[in-house]
């Protein structure tokens, strides 16, 4: 089990008085649900306006507990780092990091941060603050620096930049390399690589152009040492297509920029979203545009491409259903992916990490997908506008899927695996919705085991734990004679005949034909494992040549060298004809 953190909320707490800035644990005695917490963040009293409490429910499928006041800060960010070894508190002007057992490990004074991150490994933390004005004299600089890296072990500042603006679809604006010796920052025309050991002032010791780059996401697994690659991408403009392109950093003397290894070019988009594997083998870029051009969505328009990291395909991920990307994850283990996409109801489907689609999941009210941190189970959830359906799944190890349960979690926003890998998450929060706030705790099989209402809720996370603590576990088999809690959850429609013409009335019929026709499933759509043929495989090879037309069908049961032959000879004849 893990540990629930709540980040967000006004609660009444009964004769307990509860300062604005208080945080709050609550402790429980369950042995076997003790390494389980939640962390939930909320504003008290209700008229504040900004999150001041977080509050730790450890055991949160047990009712009770007694609350303590750990931190007077009024909190802006409260993250984890990946290894659960420490977690960051940021206020307005005070950056705390803490160990794992609520013990101070380092304070910095910071003041008008906005937002904080701790790097992949932990040794770092990166902060945005809000921009003020240079007012010394003689400096040349406008505004002081906002964009800071502060070492964890000793609190020292080893990198201070300016950055105008806070970009929280990509955020972090610093990106560390595997072993954390280097970071690259992205400034016009250009990604700048620092040595964390040369000081805050120090100039980067690379310099890599990428003429018009407005985005870059750097390989998980990269050093500079080794192999350091880079995905960037550049917006269209003036009619030339916009382009993704995956580089090899190096350094470039003449200030030109070297061959991509691969590159893709498209044209209506204004946004990327970049999904690197967890083995840094491939990568998934989303690429959106507010406008859709056909207008079919009032959504906007998207398009999902792979990438190799060797470069050897790059490729539009193929769609089976037309309309809008939903969401799109990685399995933790990245040797696979499920895609949520088209109009509802939405199509998923599940693709090995050659983005060869291996299982077809059906259609249904579906907007999110989430894996467990296994990567055996999944769930599907139709959050936002849609009712809150939720479907498990366990995928086997041939890549077929079987559906575990089914629940419904109502007005839901997020949702969270445990670290055990057995429980889910969801909540309803501020700002997308201010009722129905609070969380529910479900089981893999879609029984509901917990839930919490607060009058606010900005936030309900899972506390991590170290990797290793929990094993891989299967489905645990039902007890002879218990009934499978699947399809229990969903609330069923009101039985009704509907309106019986008197002409059909007459002809002795009392109940109205059904409705063939649903926007939130398709009865006929119940998905399967994916049968590749012999020419999706060869239109699939077709597709991963760097370079080739996007949409291209190759010619069914020809080969590139018959393709060559049967042109020449054509060329022949026509000769031949003419003479």
């Amino acid at each position: 089990m893990a540990d629930l953190r709540v980040l967000g909320t006004s609660v009444e707490r009964g004769a307990s008085s509860v300062a604005a800035t208080d945080w709050l644990r609550l402790d429980c005695n369950r042995p076997r649900l003790a390494a389980h917490s939640l962390t939930l963040c909320y504003p008290y009293p209700p008229s504040a306006r900004t999150p001041a409490v977080v509050e730790s429910i450890t055991d949160p499928l047990k009712d009770g507990g007694e609350a303590s006041a750990l931190v007077n800060a009024e909190t802006r960010v409260v993250e984890y780092a990946r290894d659960a070894s420490k977690y960051l508190v940021a206020c307005d002007k005070l950056l705390r990091v803490y160990a794992a057992d609520d013990a101070l490990l380092v304070e910095v004074a910071c003041t008008g941060i906005r937002a904080a991150s701790f790097s992949p490994n932990g040794g770092y933390v990166v902060t945005f603050q809000r921009p003020m004005r240079n007012e010394e004299e003689g400096s040349h600089a406008k505004f002081l620096p906002n964009l800071r890296v502060w070492r964890v072990d000793d609190g020292s500042n080893v990198l201070s930049l300016t950055q105008k603006e806070l970009d929280k679809d990509h955020w972090p604006s610093v990106q560390f390399t595997a072993d954390e010796a280097h970071c690259v920052i992205q400034v016009t025309n250009t990604l700048h690589v620092y040595d964390l050991k040369d000081g805050d002032t120090a100039p980067p010791c690379v310099k890599f152009p990428v003429k018009g780059v407005s985005k870059f996401s750097l390989c998980p697994t990269a050093k500079m040492e080794g192999e350091m690659l880079v995905m960037t991408y550049v917006p269209e403009i003036k009619g030339t297509p916009g382009y993704l392109a995956l580089h090899r950093i190096v350094s470039c003397p003449q200030g030109e920029t070297p061959t991509p290894l691969a590159r893709k070019s498209f044209f209506r988009a204004n946004s990327v979203r970049f999904l690197w594997n967890s083995s840094g083998s491939a990568v998934l870029i989303i690429a959106a545009a507010d406008v859709d051009a056909t207008n079919q969505s009032y959504y906007g328009e998207q398009k999902l491409f792979f990438f190799s990291a060797d470069g050897s395909k790059d490729m539009a991920v193929p769609m089976p259903k037309e309309g809008p990307i939903h969401d799109v994850q990685w399995s933790p283990q990245g040797d696979f992916f499920v895609t949520v996409a088209g109009f509802m109801p939405a199509k998923s489907t599940l693709f090995n990490a050659s983005c060869v689609p291996k299982f077809d999941l059906g259609s249904g009210p579906y907007s999110l997908v989430r894996w467990n941190p296994f990567g055996r189970f999944f769930a599907l959830a139709g959050f936002g506008n849609l009712p809150g359906d939720l479907t498990f799944y366990d995928k086997k190890a041939d890549a077929k899927c079987k559906v575990m349960g089914t629940t419904r979690a109502s007005n839901g926003v997020s949702l969270e695996w445990s670290p055990c890998g057995r429980y889910v998450l969801t909540a309803t929060t501020a700002p997308r919705l201010r009722v129905d706030n609070g969380f529910q705790v479900f089981k893999y099989n879609g029984s509901l085991l917990a839930q919490k209402q607060y009058d606010v809720l900005y936030e309900a996370m899972w506390r991590p734990v170290q990797q290793g603590t929990y094993e891989d576990r299967p489905q645990t088999p039902r007890a002879q004679g218990e009934a499978a809690p699947a399809r229990e959850g969903l609330p069923q429609p009101a039985k009704s005949s509907g309106y019986v013409p008197p002409h059909l009335r007459r002809q002795g019929i009392t109940e109205a034909p059904k409705a063939s026709f649903s926007l939130a499933r398709d009865q006929a759509d119940i998905g399967g494992k994916i049968k590749q043929t012999f020419a999706a495989a060869r239109a699939a090879r077709q597709s991963s040549v760097p370079g080739a037309v996007p949409g291209a069908e190759a010619a069914p049961g020809a080969s590139k060298a018959a393709s060559k032959n049967a042109k020449r000879r054509a060329k022949k004849k026509q000769a031949a004809d003419g003479e």
